[in-house]
């Protein structure tokens, strides 16, 4: 009877030093995924604070980049128009243009000029010298 005593005395320590293995398995797993959360959990609260960031510096620069347009569109309108002669009309060249074409067939067809301005009054004398 001791045979068997001392059997079920090792079966037991067997199935005790089994159990004590499964759950210590169990409970090294359970520190391994409560690890792994705690890890899980500082990677996205890292996520959440640079998307802060980003989200922080995107409205940032949308902000100036909607001030420039309205400088960029206010430089735009405000832009001046100088008119000295109409552009569009029915007559093409206005009186001094007419002048200039007048005076200018009158030479080409070797019609005197009358005086008018930057004409001399008399001939020079001799042949123009090139300057030097």
């Amino acid at each position: 009877m001791s045979i068997r005593l001392a059997l079920r005395k090792a079966l037991a320590a067997c199935l005790i030093g089994i159990a004590g293995f499964a759950y210590g398995v169990h409970v090294g797993i359970a520190q391994e995924q409560a690890a792994q959360k705690r890890a899980d959990d500082a990677r996205e609260a890292e996520r959440v604070k640079l998307q802060a960031q980003i989200d922080a510096s995107a409205q940032r620069h949308q902000a100036a980049e909607y001030a420039r347009q309205g400088a960029v569109r206010e430089i735009y309108h405000e832009s001046q128009k100088v008119i000295e002669r109409p552009v569009y009309r029915n007559v093409c060249l206005d009186a001094d243009g007419v002048g200039l074409l007048d005076r200018a067939a009158g030479t080409a067809n070797g019609e005197p000029v009358a005086h008018s301005a930057g004409v001399a009054a008399t001939p020079a004398d001799g042949a123009a010298q090139p300057q030097r």
